[in-house]
């Protein structure tokens, strides 16, 4: 899915109805807004997007969503006499930017490093692998604030968990509970089943609990509802395992990377 960033700059637009958005976002489980996008005119109905704040402190991802139409023209937000592009947007969610946003610091890991976060620029596209690494990190990072993103209430029964509901957004959007990753974790802990990584390991407190959780089952192919085994079909992998998973549609298998990680390094030693 094409993946687009855009920006948020509380020096050059204080954004008043924040609050209300942010009410509708809890209360409804999305908000409608329209946005800058900079010169670009690419972005299309039902394209993805993510909403980066700049500026001030803390920076970072505060929101995702959709495209809900192409870019038009109309007067600039700042300038008077000027034009800009924007477009329309549903979001999902929206994050308080003190106490919740996904830190831009967190950003530099695997392909995410390639984009260029410090833009001012609102509009960029954002490659696919980095893309689906980004998507991986927010649905984790949204897990561990306890919120859910295109989720309604799914009754719970068991150690089952339904999973893969469709709600209409301007796409589909597959449902997730984040109960099932915690139960996947706590079965697995949080090394990468592939190539062990550990977060905390790495860079400490801010790495503490941090892991991608891989479907073995894609939700987006199965299409409707089913009840997932924590165990049996989640693992924990790191963000640069999960994206090299993702490379192939359908995803290579975990033992697939396992033999290829085991084949590169024993090529290495020779």
């Amino acid at each position: 899915m094409p993946t687009y960033l855009l920006t948020w700059n509380p020096k050059h637009w204080p954004w008043k109805e924040f609050d209300e958005k942010y009410e509708s976002a809890r209360k409804h489980g999305y908000f409608n807004s329209q946005w800058s996008c900079g010169v670009t005119k690419r972005i299309k109905e039902g394209d993805r997007v993510f909403l980066l704040r700049q500026g001030v402190e803390p920076k970072g991802i505060l929101a995702a969503g959709y495209a809900t139409s192409a870019t038009f023209e109309k007067d600039h937000f700042r300038d008077s006499g000027k034009t800009a592009l924007y477009i329309q947007a549903r979001f999902d969610t929206l994050l308080q930017p003190d106490t919740e946003i996904l830190p831009r610091k967190l950003l530099d890991i695997g392909s995410l490093k390639e984009i260029n976060w410090r833009t001012q620029s609102s509009g960029i596209s954002i490659p696919s692998t980095a893309a689906n690494e980004l998507e991986a990190l927010w649905r984790s990072h949204l897990d561990s604030l306890g919120l859910k993103s295109y989720l309604s209430a799914d009754e719970v029964s068991g150690e089952k968990y339904s999973e893969g509901a469709v709600r209409r957004i301007t796409v589909n959007a597959y449902e997730r509970d984040p109960r099932a990753r915690a139960d996947c974790i706590a079965h697995y802990g949080t090394n990468c089943c592939i190539c062990d990584f550990n977060f905390s390991s790495a860079f400490g407190d801010i790495g503490e609990g941090f892991i991608h959780v891989h479907h073995l089952k894609q939700l987006s192919d199965i299409g409707e509802k089913y009840s997932v085994d924590p165990v049996a079909d989640l693992r924990p992998v790191c963000p640069n395992c999960h994206a090299v998973v993702h490379r192939r549609s359908p995803p290579y298998t975990i033992e697939e990377i396992k033999k290829r990680r085991l084949t590169s390094h024993s090529s290495q030693r020779s």
